[in-house]
């Protein structure tokens, strides 16, 4: 996608911050972005949940845009590693974020036949602790 330049200089708690604001507005290219640097700074788990909600945030943007197959993809990693994650992460409630994700991308990961694009507005919430 990009190359997350303006994201270098900043400390990873800020860079995390505006990843989820990005969420929060619906800006799943931007998640990618700031996730990106986050997830190749860290390693261990870290590198595991940022890889992971970078995942979730371009299959929820391939959703979007009619590519299931991308969608699919990307969701079937981001589900394994979030629930390889403790429940609670970095002041997520990741297993709820993940029951909801499971559930709305349910239909894609069925390839079911009646796919349409995904209403952003419809992508869960990240909940903190």
């Amino acid at each position: 996608m990009g190359d997350g330049a303006e994201f270098l200089g900043l400390p990873d708690n800020v860079l995390w911050q505006r990843a989820l604001k990005y969420y929060a507005q619906h800006d799943f290219f931007m998640v990618h972005e700031a996730c990106e640097v986050l997830w190749k700074r860290s390693d261990g788990q870290d590198a595991e949940f940022y890889q992971a909600f970078l995942q979730a945030a371009v299959s929820l943007y391939h959703y979007g845009n009619a590519n299931f197959s991308g969608a699919r993809q990307l969701a079937r990693s981001a589900i394994s590693r979030l629930a390889d994650l403790p429940s609670d992460y970095h002041g997520v409630n990741v297993k709820a974020f993940l029951n909801r994700y499971e559930a709305l991308m349910s239909p894609v990961l069925l390839n079911a036949s009646d796919l349409k694009p995904l209403d952003c507005r419809q992508a869960p919430p990240i909940q903190h602790t």
